[in-house]
């Protein structure tokens, strides 16, 4: 029953997508037939992928608890990483994440360092906000691993406002970690009958001081961690 309900959700999932990958290119040829701008194209296209995340959520099963308000100004949201199954909470997926202008950085290019932080400075200012996975990796939890420094010293020289947020999935079964094979493990977690989620948001963080500026956020999520896998377990204990 497991895998018969992963394959009819992964069906109507694609089916979903292409429906609304198909919507997306008719306002982009649209777009530039009629001279629209970069900007008013990317605010359409990031109405449409809102909407495309909320079915989505209901298509795999998955139910989110939000705790804490979201940013109500643009930020860079730091979120700790459980799974692939994060990508589906935040809008950072596949073509989504292409369409909508995800900034891809290398660390060790200097050149993509400097352009990255030109793009960021450039997405707040137009008014989005950018999800970041500091941990570089997915792990199961709810301990943190350590936090990549690069963006924190681009915030911190920039004064870029970061909120901090972390995730935690009532199955830790779900992260995907070590040599497990993507396939099988996506079939077997997306069949069960609801995937719980719960994601908090916490304050606004803004420092010169780089290295304080993760301490802050870094332990913050840490803690938040630690208290939603603790509710997570008196819930179900």
């Amino acid at each position: 029953m497991r895998y018969l309900r992963s394959t009819l959700r992964f069906l109507v999932f694609a089916t979903w997508s292409l429906i609304v990958i198909i919507i997306i290119g008719f306002i982009q040829v649209l777009a530039a037939i009629t001279g629209n701008s970069e900007k008013v194209r990317r605010q359409v296209a990031h109405k449409l992928f809102n909407i495309f995340l909320r079915v989505t959520h209901k298509i795999l099963g998955m139910r989110i608890t939000w705790h804490g308000e979201k940013p109500t100004s643009p930020h860079v949201v730091m979120a700790n990483h459980r799974s692939y199954a994060d990508a589906v909470v935040w809008p950072i997926i596949g073509w989504g994440a292409n369409l909508l202008g995800t900034i891809w950085v290398k660390r060790k290019s200097k050149e993509s360092r400097r352009a990255t932080r030109a793009a960021v400075k450039d997405r707040l200012e137009n008014g989005y906000g950018i999800v970041i996975f500091p941990e570089g990796t997915t792990a199961v939890g709810p301990e943190l691993l350590e936090y990549h420094k690069g963006m924190f010293y681009t915030c911190a020289e920039n004064d870029f406002p970061i909120a901090a947020a972390a995730i935690e999935f009532e199955d830790q079964n779900i992260a995907w970690v070590g040599n497990t094979w993507f396939i099988p493990h996506a079939f077997k977690h997306f069949g069960a009958r609801k995937i719980n989620i719960h994601v908090s948001y916490g304050p606004s963080f803004r420092n010169s001081d780089a290295e304080q500026l993760l301490t802050d956020v870094r332990n913050w999520t840490q803690a938040e961690c630690l208290r939603l896998r603790s509710m997570i377990n008196k819930q179900n204990s």
